[in-house]
């Protein structure tokens, strides 16, 4: 396989916001959900094939390290949020990679916070490196193993689709999705732990 098929590419997902409270004052701007869902397929422009159906299986994060993902506003790596293990968690579960992450207190941090809270930007990405190939005959792509992710990214524009987006501190539950409520009662049964 060249290093022309082994590509850095930019998956879009939503994700949820929760406000908690400090101890010492103030509010924690917590953001968390699934930037990667397994077994969800979705359309994909790829420059050389055009619209493309992509599948991300259970098994492509088996390998990769997850030491070093940054969370990003807009793939942008001048616009910071997070990073794994300093104040970001990264969790491989039955559903897809989960992610929690305590922003700090900057100027981006709080507008990106208060973005997401108000239903204003809803979509998550991920930048990432496979040396899966298309399947040119059924422009199909199932990818088995991400040999690197390098980001996941906050974005107005999702390309999965089918991830849902959870604001915990709004008022009210109208207008939830079954989907919302999939990743609500997911989320719920991972802060059980």
């Amino acid at each position: 396989m060249s290093d022309l098929n082994k590509r850095s590419e930019y998956v879009f997902r939503k994700f949820e916001t929760r406000v908690e409270d400090k101890k010492e004052g103030g509010k924690k701007l917590v953001l968390r959900g699934y930037p990667i869902l397994f077994n969800t397929e979705t359309e994909i422009y790829d420059f050389w094939c055009g619209t493309i159906r992509e599948t991300i299986l259970p098994t492509a994060l088996d390998n990769t390290d997850l030491s070093d993902v940054y969370l990003l506003m807009g793939h942008n790596p001048d616009n910071l949020l997070a990073r794994a293990g300093v104040n970001m968690r990264l969790e491989i579960d039955e559903t897809g990679l989960f992610f929690e992450a305590e922003l700090p207190n900057t100027q981006l941090a709080r507008d990106t916070y208060n973005l997401v809270e108000a239903g204003i930007l809803d979509g998550m990405s991920f930048g990432f490196r496979s040396g899966d190939e298309i399947n040119e005959s059924t422009l199909t792509r199932t990818i088995t193993s991400i040999d690197e992710l390098y980001e996941i990214t906050i974005t107005p524009f999702p390309a999965y689709k089918e991830a849902s987006v959870v604001a915990k501190n709004k008022a009210d539950g109208k207008n939830e999705s079954e989907s919302d409520k999939k990743l609500e009662d997911k989320i719920k049964e991972l802060e059980d732990m």
